[in-house]
């Protein structure tokens, strides 16, 4: 089937969002017209018509003159970007905390604050806190209030992209199912735009922030922590479902006769299989084992370290190691024979896992029927923290909408 033309509407809208984005992202200050052109490949009309839209609007600065080309010539206009247009904050809700940061369109930290967030709490002290904490963080930002425009929030559960309803969460149980955590907070701070993602989601958003190339390919990115999630991306798009169920991986049944309980009641889930705790419980009880391994003479020992033994030649890092790598390649294979992605992103605890780990986890995946070529699919490990790569997807999220024109 052919595929549609962009509609000029939808073309305006991304080549803009695209000319936007050089200014805002990159660590060079000043652009000319001609360098912005040439780094999009748009043309330099439509370059020269958006750069004038945004001055007009305050996005984009005139800064003056640049240097002249190697042949000499008029020396060109360059301009940069408003970061103080605009202020947000982002509020990240852990589990038994959450703090509140408020952002330039730079997305740099001007102010930060952390608290205590108890997990019998209820949705009003949940937003008592968060206020809390916003003033807090606007105050030690001596951003002027009047300029924050924004509020994110990066949460765990279940959410509603469509209406900002928190379906379920587990780590909150007070909470209860359908909390209209959005419209909590757009009447709790009026004025404020507000987006509310799950964290696993707006984790994987910052893939597209930091690797540009991915904006044109289908993604989908695993997310480890105390649990583990997914987040699906194509042609920079992250999908969603009527349910909110798209990327809950990590309660896709592994082992149905496993004796553990799984948080959400079942047995054999994913993320209870390959969690840290676990790992770490079934080496303490393997004395012997362990005191023939490296890991041995550690007082402390984590998933990571397990990961990194494992690398270098330890026997005993390398049989729990496989284990986790077998699990992984089984989830692995559900995913690419259910969405089929490019490329498949690990974030988080296992993140740690690109090399010994990355090659038993394949082995395992090989099958000359359905997957005799893995390089089929490209896979990366981001070890950057997984809270601040839901910070990012998040306040870059909010930072375009804050930058958003009108047709």
């Amino acid at each position: 089937m052919q595929k549609k033309a962009a509609l000029p509407r939808d073309l305006k809208r991304k080549n803009r969002n695209e000319i936007l984005r050089v200014f805002q992202k990159s660590e060079k200050q000043e652009w000319s017209l001609a360098e912005v052109s040439e780094y999009t490949g748009i043309s330099r009309a439509t370059v020269r018509k958006a750069v004038m839209d945004f001055v007009e609007q305050g996005i984009v600065l005139c800064t003056g003159k640049g240097s002249s080309t190697e042949i000499g010539g008029k020396r060109p206009e360059v301009f940069a970007f408003h970061k103080e247009y605009r202020f947000f904050a982002y509020l990240n809700i852990g589990i038994g905390w959450l703090s509140v940061a408020i952002l330039d369109l730079k997305l740099k930290e001007r102010g930060w604050v952390k608290a205590g967030l108890a997990l019998d709490s209820d949705p009003e002290e949940l937003v008592a806190v968060s206020k809390a904490c916003y003033r807090q963080a606007v105050a030690e930002s001596g951003v002027l209030e009047e300029k924050i425009c924004g509020l994110c929030i990066g949460t765990s559960g279940m959410v509603d992209q469509e209406t900002g309803t928190l379906r379920h969460i587990l780590s909150y149980p007070r909470w209860g199912n359908e909390l209209p955590i959005k419209q909590l907070f757009e009447d709790a701070f009026p004025g404020l735009i507000v987006m509310v993602e799950n964290v696993a989601r707006a984790a994987g958003r910052a893939e597209l922030y930091f690797h540009r190339e991915l904006e044109m390919k289908k993604v989908f990115t695993i997310f480890t922590y105390r649990g583990v999630s997914g987040c699906l991306m194509k042609q920079g798009r992250v999908f969603s479902s009527s349910n909110s169920l798209i990327g809950e991986i990590g309660h896709m049944i592994l082992c149905p006769d496993d004796m553990e309980i799984c948080r959400c009641g079942s047995r054999g889930c994913f993320e209870n299989m390959v969690a840290e705790e676990r790992i770490l419980r079934e080496m303490r009880a393997e004395p012997q084992k362990l005191a023939s391994s490296v890991l041995g003479g550690r007082p402390e020992v984590s998933l990571g370290a397990i990961l990194e033994a494992a690398e270098e030649g330890d026997a005993y890092s390398r049989e729990l190691t496989d284990k986790v790598a077998w699990l992984f390649s089984l989830a692995i294979r559900n995913v690419i024979l259910t969405i089929d992605p490019e490329v498949i992103v690990i974030q988080g605890k296992y993140s740690a896992g690109k090399g010994y780990f990355h090659k038993k986890m394949t082995e395992y995946l090989y099958n000359e029927a359905y997957f005799p070529n893995l390089s089929a699919w490209e896979f990366l490990y981001d070890e950057r923290n997984v809270f601040e790569l839901a910070r990012i997807g998040m306040a870059s999220a909010m930072a375009e909408e804050l930058c958003a024109f009108g047709d």
